[in-house]
């Protein structure tokens, strides 16, 4: 039995199989029958929300009351329709479940017991898959960053929505059971499996243009596989097994990433500056700004400045103001600016200008920069931007000189830079 909804195109339909084809090898390894119910979920987030839930209401815990409190929370927390996306998951798990609380409890035990034997089985479904298949997607470095940020942000949402005092069956169950599961559902060996199941490729698709092109046949990805980003996304490592369902969540809808550099030495990592990095159909994503996870206040640039000076994480602090623009920030949080603008020798009718960085702003005491891009936007205009400097550079020649390795004397004397 499948989860309710529209059917699957034909490239959707192929991966489901894959992915279910490697549950049923999991299972098959540690010799539990595969449950007759496979629920398909939107996203980590509902996914996370589901499992326990219906785990539990197979241990004969079915108080409306607290189950109506933990959708309410859900609601309130993650949104309503990611709320009913759970509430429809739920049904279709639960369905025909046993209502004998020792069946029940033992199923919801089974998931214990799988987390705790997957890693070995896993080993073992996978034995014979060349090696080279396990490092032919997209690099490991960037999945990883994906996955922890999806996790951090599920953790958010179930603590907000179950946690605190009110420990009642369900919502306990929640957290636990999802806290459990965390650990082993990041097995690096789950891609490679479900790798091996694929029956056909899967035609690229556009993922718009903050998205990396592939490279040549020396680069990170290599064949039909890497040819959509998306498709090797760590979708795989979101998937919930019991005795009496399994949940599983597809690959996600978009992700973006920006490359670094050129030929042998380019590299790829999470990246957009106008929505999710990886997102999913319901509309749950992360967010990062070149490499790092951050908060969507940040990409929707709605923090004020207060709050970013407020920012504990200095990394998360570094990224708002990048996004803000430092032009903007000087202006809005009053940065002290250090002597005087002087006109920019190595940009003719363009001015520098120095000012002082709070030491808590970044890790360590540094100054900015603020100078012109040496050519002109499409719209005519020249970008202003912010670099930042030791403290102890003193004036805005001597700080511009340093950016470029030469001596305030050199870059006065300089040509007009590009």
């Amino acid at each position: 039995m499948n989860s309710p909804g529209p059917e699957p195109d034909d490239d959707a339909a192929t991966e489901r199989r894959a992915w279910e084809s490697a549950a049923r090898a999991c299972y098959r390894e540690i010799g539990v029958p595969f449950p007759e119910r496979v629920v398909w979920v939107s996203s980590p987030l509902v996914g996370a929300f589901a499992a326990p839930i219906a785990a539990c209401l197979s241990t004969g815990h079915r108080n409306n009351r607290v189950l109506e409190s933990v959708y309410r929370a859900v609601d309130d927390t993650a949104g309503e329709s990611v709320g009913h996306a759970v509430r429809a998951a739920v049904r279709v798990a639960a369905e025909g479940a046993a209502s004998d609380p020792v069946h029940g409890a033992a199923a919801t035990a089974l998931h214990a017991e799988i987390a705790a034997t997957m890693a070995a089985a896993l080993a073992s479904a996978v034995r014979d898959v060349p090696a080279r298949e396990e490092g032919r997607n997209v690099p490991a470095g960037v999945l990883n960053l994906v996955a922890d940020a999806s996790n951090a942000a599920v953790r958010a949402a179930v603590d907000a929505a179950v946690g605190g005092s009110r420990q009642d069956t369900i919502r306990g169950e929640v957290r636990r059971l999802w806290r459990a599961h965390l650990a082993f559902q990041r097995s690096g060996t789950w891609l490679p499996l479900v790798d091996r199941f694929r029956q056909d490729a899967v035609p690229p698709r556009d993922l718009g243009q903050d998205t990396v092109a592939p490279l040549d046949e020396d680069g990170p990805w290599q064949g039909a596989a890497e040819q959509d980003p998306a498709r090797s996304a760590p979708s795989g490592w979101w998937w919930w097994p019991f005795l009496d369902f399994v949940m599983l969540c597809p690959r996600p809808a978009e992700l973006h990433l920006e490359q670094v550099g050129e030929g042998a030495r380019a590299v790829h990592r999470p990246h957009r500056a106008d929505g999710p990095t990886a997102g999913w159909s319901d509309g749950f994503g992360v967010y990062f700004w070149h490499g790092t996870h951050v908060p969507r206040a940040v990409i929707d640039d709605t923090l004020t400045t207060d709050e970013i000076l407020r920012e504990t994480n200095a990394e998360i602090r570094r990224c708002a103001i990048e996004r803000r623009g430092w032009d903007r920030f000087i202006i809005e949080a009053g940065l002290e600016q250090i002597g005087p603008a002087v006109p920019d020798p190595g940009n003719p009718g363009q001015t520098l200008t120095l000012h002082d960085v709070p030491e808590d702003i970044y890790t360590t005491h540094v100054r900015v920069l603020l100078c012109t891009n040496g050519t002109v936007e499409r719209d005519g205009t020249r970008r202003r931007f912010g670099l930042t400097v030791p403290a102890d550079c003193s004036d805005p020649i001597q700080a511009a000189a340093w950016t470029y390795g030469l001596t305030p004397a050199q870059y006065a004397g300089a040509q007009r830079r590009s």
